[in-house]
């Protein structure tokens, strides 16, 4: 009896109650399971939405802030570029100068302003040496109308918007990490100036509507430990013995690869030792000036072999009239929309004094400037990049650019103490003690 109790309270009678229940019950538990699911999967969304909200504020912020914070753009910025790149004189150009508030940069863009050019000049003010000194040569540039702006050429966003608000018809592209040494602190520094930088101009170049002509500072680094004298365009140049002339070496293949695909016409101009007022602190010349006047002894190497190391040092005058040249002779690019529609021009020039000059006396002639005797520290030459000589064979910029240097090491010298000393304010007379 109690058995069968037992079987009718866990198994009713009735067959489709328990059905009914069963499945009443499964519904619940379904239900209490789609409920839970459903919830959490609401949850789920609610998180991601949030999440996609913080990350789209957080990038408009980032964007805001770059905006907010950079040295360019706007409309104000737009009008100072429009102004600056006008041309005032008939058959003029407007010219992209990079690396404008450097030594060449200055000299290259105030001549061209002078004759009516129009002149955008682009400069970072890093600090390989006193940036105060660029600032100075940026307000000299202002004085005369042309407008610097502050960026990278590694920026590809502001090189587009500059040939967007302006069609340049040149590009003079002299921003470069410059020096022998430093290349040995800093070889980075050569990467991302002289070969990724060129790089991201001439992808703006290449895209340009019009494609500007591009005149470009190559070096007589390049020739490295060539032997042979005077030094020609024609002469190999696969031996570099910096990796700064490395970089150089490299940007002239860069370019002629830009020339030969997207049909820019391209100029390269390889610099000997450039000297003269406005020069770069880091350079012998100005270096030796300084510690002249301080009364620190200056290092003056030897090669290893005893011989006095010579230079083929050349005048900035000289150096812009060969660069104004270049621009004037260029061609016209010849792609449309990054594609080369027939051959483009493509040359490279020494630009350079033809006469060199041992270092010992470069000493000689600024000491009888200054009126100080130097204290000469003479060492041997370390393995640091730096080449015994450089001449400069220049009959092709001759017959070709009318190149033609008249400026020699001893007036080029006077005319740079002359500036140095008013400069730096040296008002006593050199010589006497202060």
């Amino acid at each position: 009896m109690m058995m069968r109790v037992l079987e009718d309270e866990l198994f009713p009678s009735t067959p489709g109650k328990v059905k009914i229940e069963r499945t009443h019950a499964a519904n619940r538990q379904l239900h209490r399971c789609f409920a839970s699911t459903s919830t959490l999967f609401l949850w789920a969304l609610l998180l991601i939405a949030l999440t996609a909200s913080y990350i789209s504020f957080q990038s408009f912020v980032d964007t805001s802030s770059r905006y907010l914070t950079a040295s360019w753009g706007g409309l104000h910025w737009e009008r100072q570029i429009r102004a600056s790149a006008a041309v005032r004189r008939e058959d003029g150009i407007a010219v992209l100068v990079t690396g404008a508030a450097g030594f060449v940069g200055t000299h290259v863009s105030l001549a061209l302003r002078r004759r009516g050019d129009g002149v955008v000049g682009l400069d970072n003010f890093n600090a390989y040496y006193d940036p105060s000194l660029k600032k100075a040569r940026k307000a000299q540039l202002a004085s005369h109308g042309v407008f610097v702006v502050e960026g990278d050429v590694n920026d590809a966003r502001l090189l587009a918007k500059l040939f967007d608000t302006v069609p340049f018809t040149h590009v003079m592209h002299l921003a470069a990490q410059a020096g022998v040494r430093y290349a040995i602190e800093n070889p980075a520094s050569y990467v991302h100036s002289n070969v990724a930088g060129l790089v991201t101009l001439l992808e703006a170049c290449k895209s340009a509507d019009p494609q500007p002509s591009v005149v470009w500072a190559s070096s007589s680094s390049v020739y490295g430990l060539n032997d042979k004298v005077p030094f020609s365009e024609s002469d190999s140049t696969d031996r570099p013995a910096s990796l700064y002339a490395a970089t150089k070496k490299a940007g002239e293949e860069i370019t002629h690869c830009y020339n030969h695909i997207y049909g820019l016409s391209i100029t390269g101009l390889r610099f000997f030792t450039v000297y003269g007022p406005w020069g770069r602190p880091d350079m012998a010349y100005f270096s030796f000036t300084r510690n002249i006047l301080q009364g620190k002894p200056i290092t003056v190497f030897r090669g290893r072999d005893g011989t006095d190391l010579a230079r083929d040092f050349t005048y900035i005058d000289d150096i812009v009239k060969g660069c104004v040249a270049a621009l004037d002779t260029a061609e016209a690019s010849t792609g449309s929309g990054g594609r080369k529609r027939r051959q483009a021009q493509y040359r490279i020039y020494n630009l350079g004094n033809t006469s060199p000059v041992t270092v010992p006396a470069l000493v000689g002639i600024l000491e009888r400037h200054l009126k100080v005797k130097a204290k000469k520290h003479v060492v041997e030459m370390p393995g640091n990049g730096d080449v015994p000589f450089t001449h400069a064979n220049i009959s092709l910029a001759r017959a070709e650019l009318g190149y033609k240097p008249t400026t020699n090491l001893e007036t080029g010298l006077k005319k740079f103490v002359k500036w140095y000393l008013s400069y730096y304010g040296y008002r006593r007379r050199v010589g006497s003690k202060s």
